[in-house]
């Protein structure tokens, strides 16, 4: 016979609360999807990186959660100095400072009555070029984290 015990099922969908949250960045120029990148300029994605993940569990059963994920645009590129890849970055940038102003306002996901002691941040120190297309789009992104506790 196989016991399991100390099972918590939480029945909120995370990604689903983690799109509409994310929904809110007024830089958005796209309706953002969920690990899904069109070829168009202002296509946006939100893809879970390595999913949710214990840092630390507790005595009471409650344990401290890493939630990675990334942002995601499509955005031209150019081969020229006539700064759209400069206005990109500087684009990102916005998306990144819309992070940190979610941080300090307390605006967070909704996980659910057994998430608690949020903590949102930027893991780079700027937005990437991800991939550039043959068709003159690029792929740009940046990680940020979720930190929370869950009983």
């Amino acid at each position: 016979m196989i016991r399991i015990s100390n099972i918590n099922i939480n029945s909120v969908n995370k990604e689903a609360k983690l799109i509409e949250w994310a929904q809110q960045n007024p830089y958005l120029k796209d309706k953002l999807k969920m690990n899904w990148l069109a070829e168009h300029n202002g296509s946006c994605s939100v893809a879970p990186i390595s999913g949710e993940s214990d840092v630390e569990k507790y005595m009471d059963g409650s344990s401290v959660k890493h939630y990675d994920f990334m942002f995601q645009v499509m955005l031209p590129i150019s081969d020229t100095t006539d700064g759209v890849n400069i206005n990109n970055m500087f684009e990102l940038r916005q998306w990144q400072g819309w992070i940190d102003e979610m941080e300090e306002a307390g605006n967070y996901p909704d996980f659910g009555e057994l998430c608690y002691n949020y903590e949102l941040k930027n893991l780079a120190g700027a937005p990437m070029l991800a991939q550039a297309y043959e068709n003159g789009m690029a792929k740009y992104q940046f990680p940020a984290r979720l930190v929370y506790t869950e009983n």
